[in-house]
C-alpha cells in the first residue's frame, strides 16, 4: 500500500501543478476579465485552479496517510475520500466553477482535459483501495 500512497502523493502534486505550471490557465498567461468599472479579475479558470490546488493538497495528505498507516480501515477510508476528491477534481472545471467559454483559451484546450484525466485516475485508485482485499 505504500506504493499506492506514494502514487497518490505524486498525483496530488501533478493536480496542483497542472493549472499553474504544466498547462497554465488564462490568469497565468496574463489574461484577465475586465469589469465595466475597469477592474481586472481572474476568469473562471483562475478560480478553478485555486480549487484544484486545494484538492491536490488534500490528495497529498491522504496519500501520506496511506503511506504512514496501511491498516484495512485506513485503506478503505482513504479510498472513499479519494473517490470523492477525484469526482470533485472533475466537477470543478466542468460544472461547479467552470472554465472560460472561448474554445481557443489555453484553459479549455489543455487544462480541462488534463484535469479530467487526472480526476478519473484518482477515482480509479480510490475504487481500487475500497475493494482491495488484504
Amino acid at each position: 500500500m505504500k506504493g499506492v500512497g506514494a502514487l497518490l502523493v505524486i498525483l496530488g502534486i501533478v493536480i496542483i501543478l497542472t493549472p499553474w505550471v504544466l498547462f497554465p490557465v488564462c490568469e497565468v498567461e496574463g489574461m484577465y476579465l475586465t469589469t465595466s468599472a475597469g477592474v481586472q479579475m481572474p476568469m473562471k479558470c483562475g478560480w478553478t485552479a485555486r480549487a484544484e490546488t486545494a484538492m491536490g493538497a488534500l490528495i497529498i495528505v491522504m496519500g501520506g496517510l496511506l503511506v504512514a498507516r496501511h491498516t484495512p480501515e485506513t485503506r478503505q477510508a482513504v479510498g472513499l475520500f479519494n473517490v470523492a476528491a477525484g469526482i470533485l477534481v472533475v466537477l470543478f472545471p466542468t460544472y461547479l466553477i467552470g472554465m472560460c467559454r472561448l474554445a481557443d483559451h489555453p484553459c479549455r484546450q489543455l487544462t480541462l482535459p488534463a484535469l479530467e484525466v487526472l480526476g478519473v485516475i484518482v477515482i480509479i485508485i480510490g475504487a481500487f483501495l475500497i475493494w482491495k482485499r488484504e
